[in-house]
């Protein structure tokens, strides 16, 4: 990671730099680039409140206040996502291979590979969530559910039993309901995650 000192002498001479030479040079380029910034800052730091006009030299300073304020990012071996998910190394080793783990590339066929928490996850339903997300929405469903040992026919009529459990919560299908819903409560964000979990382990079971 950075130091304080090589945030603060890109701070300082990014102004002169940026506005001196691409802003002059290529304003097109400068536009573009400040507009694809700004996105990025927003989707790594969502509670920041940015302007969207704000410029070049002001997106530079806030990375460095991102990155400065920033928490140390948890990583997790494919062993210990494995048991997270309820399932084989190998079918981590799958999902990386397949590009689900988004900009993530296996080492070899070491087993240790270690996955960053802010990796972007796609599941099977195209949703994608981060591995911090994931995480956290599995931890809870297990937490919620006793953890008991069931065969392959008695861990999908669990599945099942649970994804019904929703479509009459919500009166239908995720699609009808919580998929077409943009306003959801802190409740409602928190099941749609759960019931994504649920469908894509049916899913990966029914191939």
């Amino acid at each position: 990671m950075s130091t304080q000192k090589e945030r603060q002498l890109v701070v300082e001479k990014s102004e002169q730099i940026l506005k001196h030479t691409i802003k002059q040079v290529d304003p097109e380029f400068y536009r573009a680039f400040s507009n694809m910034l700004h996105d990025y800052i927003v989707v790594t730091s969502p509670r920041k409140n940015i302007g969207f006009q704000k410029e070049l030299p002001e997106m530079i300073k806030m990375m460095a206040e991102v990155v400065t304020h920033a928490q140390p990012v948890k990583v997790y071996t494919t062993g210990e996502l494995a048991r997270t998910f309820g399932v084989s190394v190998q079918a981590v080793n799958k999902w990386i291979d397949e590009g689900r783990f988004l900009g993530f590339k296996r080492e070899g066929n070491n087993r240790h590979n270690r996955i960053p928490e802010t990796i972007q996850f796609a599941l099977r339903t195209g949703q994608v969530m981060s591995v911090r997300e994931v995480v956290a929405t599995y931890e809870t469903q297990n937490q919620e559910h006793e953890t008991v040992e069931l065969d392959l026919q008695e861990q999908r009529d669990a599945l099942v039993d649970e994804i019904s459990r929703m479509m009459k919560k919500y009166g239908g299908t995720y699609e009808m309901t919580l998929g077409n819903n943009e306003e959801q409560s802190i409740q409602e964000t928190r099941d749609a995650a759960i019931w994504l979990m649920l469908l894509d382990e049916l899913r990966e079971m029914n191939k």
